[in-house]
């Protein structure tokens, strides 16, 4: 049972003169960066005036150039016009009726640093957290908003969450998010103008605008690499200082272990989403979410590649100029020292509970994030399941369905013998359906042909007392203590890696060698009675 620790006072922060500097050169940066472009606008139409006014004869090359400068500063003052704050919803919105919990650890982070909760809080697919002020105009009239990662709550700790929360409402304490729009909407202006210029460079056909044309633009070049340089800079102490005060609310510990889960989890789940759930959401069905990329990231062969990768980031891990944030290791480094230096403590009990426990209705959550992830499918159009009854429900019944489709172009075909099919798999292909509003490649009918052979052979070992072994990022056939994965099988004797001696012998060792792939389907295969034994990949 969850229980809510009680709220925390206001913690004593210790200020900063260098973040009062940084913040005074973000602004400073700002208003030079609109001087620049407005004198390098003036430029463009005073110089090449210069040059026609003391010329005698005024050459037509000089009236082009000085029309060429005029369409230039146009372009370049019209890049500097504030554009409204097109604010668009990350995800769908989490509100304090639906998850109290998660608010009162929001409110709790708030009044610790004495600070109004953001307008609205956002579901994301990312194993991050962020905060901004959008909507507007260059601020004025934004709003605050913070988004929270689905994958981050189900990898982090509610302490580790807690100081990761704490860390993002630092952002709004240190003025950070009030600054953003206005380093952000600078930058864009700056990109504009270099889209602007670089569109002009096809009016520049004879050489003396051309000539122009690249003055200008190297000049904006070297300016905005150093306006990059300075403002990630400014960025990358912002983001020490949010450590820092993370850990007073916090706690020191919580912090870096969610800084190492985070930079480690963090590359998993683009893979855990390609692979793990889009096959079932083109089917309309629907795991859970958050349990399966835990469940991913704890796989032992995934768990052994993301400690490599963190233990390779604290050792190679650098900082590059454009970099917003520090390495992991320096972040790290610092939130030590500061604890070594300052003696931080946190009145807040350890809670190893999972994040995700912070949402009342996390079904609800799922769902919603769905649906606002495929505008376009019609809510309640899509069937949720969950991992240990995805093989039952989902998985054999659609190998079933596959095998009495497409299972009679592979007569007479054998387990042992799989390898002389391997010729057929293309004109077996050149049969298969598309799907609906996709047209198939022949490779890609080739692959699904392969693929019905391997759901052929699929079928045999679970007729035969094999048993499915699937998580997410695991999935094997197994019995005795022997394991064959048929689809890895078929594939490596499709792309040659397999012999066929390799997989005969194989074959024979299982003592399955002369067991027909496709009998009669709809009598071959009656799943186990252990719907957690039968768990097996779409």
């Amino acid at each position: 049972m969850y229980h809510t620790a009680p709220m925390p006072l206001p913690v004593v922060i210790r200020p900063r003169r260098s973040m009062i500097f940084f913040a005074i050169l973000a602004i400073l940066l700002v208003i030079a960066t609109y001087v620049f472009v407005i004198l390098l606008a003036a430029a463009c139409v005073v110089l090449p005036y210069l040059l026609l006014e003391n010329s005698e004869s005024a050459p037509m090359q000089l009236v082009l150039l000085q029309l060429f400068g005029v369409v230039i500063a146009g372009g370049l003052l019209w890049s500097l016009v504030p554009r409204a704050d097109q604010f668009q919803a990350p995800g769908p919105v989490l509100t304090r009726e639906q998850h109290p919990r998660l608010f009162t650890e929001l409110d709790s982070i708030a009044s610790s640093l004495n600070e109004p909760l953001p307008s609205e809080v956002y579901l994301i697919g990312e194993v991050n957290a962020w905060v901004a002020d959008r909507g507007g105009v260059m601020g004025f009239g934004s709003r605050r908003v913070m988004a929270v990662g689905l994958p981050l709550l189900s990898v982090l700790t509610v302490s580790q969450f807690r100081a990761v929360l704490a860390h993002e409402f630092a952002h709004y304490y240190g003025g950070d998010t009030s600054l953003g729009p206005w380093v952000y909407k600078t930058k864009m202006a700056m990109i504009r103008s270099f889209r602007a210029v670089g569109s002009m460079g096809q009016l520049a056909r004879f050489y003396v605008l051309a000539a122009m044309h690249l003055v200008v633009t190297l000049i904006m070049k070297g300016y905005f690499m150093v306006f990059m340089r300075a403002i990630s800079l400014i960025s990358r102490r912002q983001e020490h200082r949010a450590d820092e005060l993370a850990c007073l609310v916090a706690g020191s510990q919580p912090l870096i272990d969610g800084l190492r889960t985070i930079h480690g989890t963090g590359p998993a789940w683009p893979f855990y989403w390609t692979s793990e759930v889009s096959p079932f959401l083109n089917n309309g069905v629907v795991p859970e979410l958050g349990d399966g990329f835990r469940r991913f990231v704890n796989t032992p062969a995934i768990a052994k590649k993301i400690g490599g990768n963190v233990t390779r980031e604290m050792i190679e891990g650098k900082v590059g100029p454009y970099d917003t944030h520090p390495p992991l290791r320096e972040r790290i480094a610092a939130t030590q020292e500061m604890e070594r230096k300052n003696g931080i403590q946190t009145s807040r009990a350890e809670d190893n509970q999972l994040a995700s426990s912070l949402l009342d209705h996390p079904h609800d959550a799922e769902s919603g994030f769905i649906y606002a992830l495929n505008p376009s499918v019609a809510r309640g159009s899509l069937r949720f399941v969950e991992w240990d009854q995805i093989a039952t429900q989902v998985t054999i019944p659609g190998w079933k369905t596959t095998a009495e489709e497409y299972g009679d172009a592979f007569e007479g075909v054998t387990l042992e013998n799989i390898p002389d099919a391997i010729p057929k798999l293309r004109d077996v292909g050149a049969k298969i359906a598309d799907p609906p509003g996709m047209l198939l490649s022949q490779d890609q009918r080739t692959a699904r042909a392969g693929h019905v052979l391997a759901v052929g052979a699929a079928l045999v070992l679970l007729g035969n007392g094999w048993e499915v072994q699937l998580a997410p990022g695991l999935f094997t056939f197994q019995k005795q203590g022997v394991e064959l994965n048929p689809f890895e099988a078929v594939q490596r004797l499709v792309d040659g890696t397999l012999s066929r001696e390799a997989w005969t012998t194989r074959c024979r060792e299982i003592g399955l060698s002369d067991q027909v792939l496709f009998p009669v389907v709809a009598d071959q295969v009656t799943p186990t009675e252990n719907a957690a034994d039968q768990k097996i990949r779409a």
